[in-house]
């Protein structure tokens, strides 16, 4: 099957036309979409033979922890357990927006992304136009991985995407060059949050 490549304006996405995708990835696809990071390989978080299919495309082990996408913060609660009311409020602050949040593993979160002893999952909320109304049109959490940019550029070009994984991607959303910025990632396992990466977002609101 040939890979679908659907390009989208930059500043104005025509997001309605993202349907396809949906359906695409409700039966079990994988593909590349843009974030307000970096652009991301993405699958059901529900489909364990897509979640095999994606650590295999981008090449990394299975005990690899990724993280997820939702579209809200209520999804977050249901994919997740024991936020405290400190945690949740800051992040009510910063939501959308590119942070990625460690949190304790909710039953719903598929065992084999929980190997061995890992019980904390990565959770995000992209502050994307074109992400989010993807987020809007399943009904699930999508697992993710970061598309990362050839070592001597700090662009990712989605076209070059589609060429370089055409054999193994379902689809392609291209949504404009992106700068390869990663998210701030924040550690709320605990009772104090926790730095654990400085990135795209603002550090200062937890520290």
């Amino acid at each position: 099957m040939a890979l679908t490549y659907l390009q989208l304006d930059a500043d104005y996405p025509e997001v309605w036309n993202l349907g396809p995708i949906s359906k695409n990835l409700a039966s079990g696809g994988v593909g590349v979409i843009p974030t307000d990071t970096v652009y991301a390989f993405v699958c059901d978080l529900g489909n364990k033979d897509a979640i095999e299919r994606l650590y295999a495309i981008k090449e990394i082990d299975p005990k690899k922890p990724l993280a997820i996408l939702c579209k809200d913060l209520a999804m977050v609660s249901e994919y997740t357990r024991g936020i405290h009311n400190n945690h949740f409020r800051a992040m009510r602050r910063c939501v959308p927006g590119p942070y990625t949040f460690i949190l304790q593993a909710g039953t719903p979160i598929p065992k084999l992304m929980l190997t061995g002893k890992r019980k904390e999952i990565g959770v995000r909320i992209p502050d994307d136009p074109i992400c989010s109304a993807l987020l809007e049109g399943v009904t699930r959490p999508l697992l993710c991985s970061s598309v990362m940019g050839p070592e001597d550029s700090y662009w990712i070009n989605p076209a070059e995407i589609a060429e370089t994984y055409a054999k193994r991607l379902d689809f392609v959303v291209d949504g404009g060059e992106r700068l390869v910025e990663p998210s701030t990632i924040v550690d709320l396992t605990g009772e104090e949050p926790v730095i654990v990466r400085h990135g795209k977002g603002d550090p200062t609101l937890f520290e």
